[in-house]
């Protein structure tokens, strides 16, 4: 019964996997995200969580049978085999990017939901880091939900206001079948798919938003470079911001402050983490209001007034 269901996986891959290559646009990915570790064949065998986890995920596609013990010796290269045989990789036993990403596919297919039509109107995406969802809105109304993974409290995925800005159909390693590059200016953000399904659902990305494959295969069809991606979460109020913000700085802390700053009326554009004209035009509106000297540059006593720091002499 196993094998007849790794046979009936072999079609469906020898079907589909042509079409992952559908449309690339843009550069290539660049992120700091971390892929599977190469698991290759030696005297004495690797060994380790990673392995473990291998073991697990074979076990429950019918390739590996025996106990899990953590070591890759000859039972998990054997099963390692007979499923690169069975997708038509090359069969050298090793676990490398590609085999990786083939696992993951194999593992999907299991839980692929019939997919929706393209949605009308202008297309919008909302990530809630908290809830951990992705959101596709059609001319402002809630299209599909998707599960996601994003960063730890290490490597947190930035929150702001960011567009999509490069595209690509590159299919290997942690960026899994897709790649949707985000504009944010403070570093190498995107979608995209994964390597280890398992981990969607958590906070385990160095910063990016993980989905699973076919879903952002989905997601890159419906997509165009320029959607707007709105990423919101409760790691808002915990942004470190320092004592002084002006013209010309980039960063996470400035995102608070042109939310803020929105929030009381002014227009600042987009909330990029960029202080630029707009953001000094609005603070220096506020610095009339509240009869301070309007220099455009949010120091220590405008942000304490926003709620954004502590009061005092700037240093």
């Amino acid at each position: 019964m196993r094998s007849e269901s790794r046979v009936i996986l072999f079609l469906v891959l020898f079907i589909l996997l042509p079409c992952l290559a559908v449309r690339g646009a843009g550069r290539e990915p660049s992120c700091q995200c971390q892929g599977q570790p190469l698991l290759v064949k030696t005297i004495p065998p690797m060994r380790g969580k990673a392995v473990l986890a291998l073991q697990e995920r074979l076990s429950q596609l019918g390739y590996y049978r025996k106990e899990a013990d953590g070591l890759y010796g000859p039972a998990t290269v054997q099963a390692v085999e007979k499923l690169q045989a069975d997708l038509g990789l090359p069969v050298t036993g090793n676990m490398d990017p590609a085999t990786w990403a083939h696992l993951a596919w194999v593992e999907e297919k299991a839980v692929v939901e019939q997919p929706l039509p393209p949605p009308q109107g202008e297309i919008s995406i909302l990530v809630d880091t908290d809830a951990l969802i992705l959101i596709v809105y059609a001319d402002g109304e809630p299209y599909k939900i998707y599960p996601v993974a994003v960063g730890k409290w290490t490597t947190p995925t930035p929150l702001g206001e960011w567009q999509i800005n490069s595209m690509s159909s590159v299919w290997e390693g942690p960026f899994g079948a897709r790649w949707l590059g985000l504009s944010c200016p403070f570093g190498n953000y995107g979608i995209h798919g994964t390597d280890n399904p398992a981990s969607i659902g958590w906070e385990v990305s160095s910063g990016c938003i993980r989905m699973y494959n076919h879903d952002v295969i989905e997601l890159f069809d419906w997509v165009a470079p320029g959607t707007p991606v709105t990423i919101i979460g409760s790691r808002i109020k915990s942004i470190p911001i320092p004592p002084r913000l002006g013209p010309g700085d980039v960063g996470q802390a400035v995102v608070p402050l042109q939310w803020r700053l929105r929030e009381l009326g002014q227009d600042v554009g987009r909330a990029d983490g960029v202080y630029g004209k707009a953001t000094e035009g609005a603070v220096r509106e506020l610095q009339y209001f509240y009869g301070l000297p309007p220099s455009g540059i949010a120091d220590r006593n405008l942000l304490f007034l926003l709620g954004l720091g502590k009061g005092g002499e700037d240093r």
